[in-house]
């Protein structure tokens, strides 16, 4: 009987949603939730080109940050035994909004597909982004913690990569 009180218990704690610690955000910044998306193509082995969506929300429900902009990602360093490797960001919104990340953490969780010759080309990830080296706008000065889970495809007839974004971050108060 213990047994099945103390499971019921963990399935039902399960099912509520997580509840975020509160960020402790330094003065002339406030904390918000991220989430997102990026739609990316691959224009080398090292680099990719595209899209990046973010909407950025206080704990009260203010929404402080809605836009979509140009992303670029580099591959800094990669470690093909082991499917890990970094990445440097630069994203540009409109309204002279833009951050560098650095050093984003890449690691691949599966294999997707493979070409022709049974090579894998499409994996699924998970990029874990923590460090920003430069920021305007909001972003000056701001801290996040993202989790991007998606897929990255090098396949000859399906060149996409695409991520949700799911974190928060402290973003700087937007002057009145």
């Amino acid at each position: 009987m213990h047994t099945r009180l103390v499971l019921s218990l963990l399935a039902t704690l399960a099912c509520l949603p997580a509840v975020g610690h509160a960020q402790q955000c330094p003065t002339g910044h406030t904390a918000a939730t991220v989430t997102g998306r990026v739609t990316t193509m691959n224009i080398s082995q090292t680099r990719q080109v595209g899209q990046i969506c973010l909407v950025m929300v206080t704990a009260d429900g203010r929404e402080v940050f809605d836009d979509c902009g140009a992303l670029v990602g580099k591959v800094t360093a990669m470690d093909t035994t082991t499917g890990a490797s970094t990445v440097n960001h630069t994203a540009v919104f409109e309204l002279l909004e833009s951050f560098q990340t650095y050093h984003d953490e890449v690691q691949i969780t599966g294999v997707l597909d493979s070409d022709a010759d049974g090579n894998p080309c499409a994996f699924s990830v998970t990029e874990h982004m923590t460090r920003i080296r430069s920021g305007t706008g909001i972003f000056y000065g701001a801290t996040i913690d993202v989790v991007g889970e998606g897929s990255i495809s090098f396949c000859p007839d399906k060149n996409l990569n695409t991520f949700l974004l799911n974190g928060h971050g402290c973003i700087r108060n937007r002057r009145r």
